[in-house]
């Protein structure tokens, strides 16, 4: 798949960021492994396909690491990415379309212009002093 970029500090995955002109001669690209608390999958369809209606079964789930999903709605950002020591590991610059799934380690941004961000992740929301720690 083109358009996707994986970093990594040595072997924990910190971040998939699939940007606004990704493409693939395939119809199912799945980015993750299925043992990740979210999946993440960029799927190429042709007009007059469709997805059967469906809804996901109840099941009992424990999460133990918090991702998020983030999609850069409008403007422009620097996204950097932290190793688990806090170390600095990559900087890279997002735009309207970009989507990133942050799965390990830290991260922040600095908003570059005017910037929407829409931002999925696992819930219930604990407050500010339970869900994370600055640095």
């Amino acid at each position: 798949m083109h358009g996707v970029e994986l970093y990594r500090a040595g072997d924990m995955l910190l971040a998939v960021l699939v940007r606004a002109t990704a493409s693939s001669d395939e119809k199912y690209n799945f980015l993750t492994q299925s043992t990740e608390p979210l999946q993440l999958g960029v799927n190429f369809y042709k007009a007059g396909e469709t997805i059967a209606n469906h809804a996901h079964l109840p099941r009992e789930i424990r999460i133990d690491k918090v991702q998020e999903f983030i999609v850069i709605s409008e403007g422009r950002v620097r996204l950097t990415l932290y190793d688990e020591q806090r170390r600095q590991v990559a900087q890279t610059e997002m735009g309207r379309g970009d989507v990133v799934l942050l799965t390990g380690g830290g991260h922040g941004f600095e908003i570059l212009e005017d910037t929407k961000i829409v931002e999925v992740k696992q819930g219930p929301y604990d407050g500010r002093v339970k869900d994370k720690v600055l640095f």
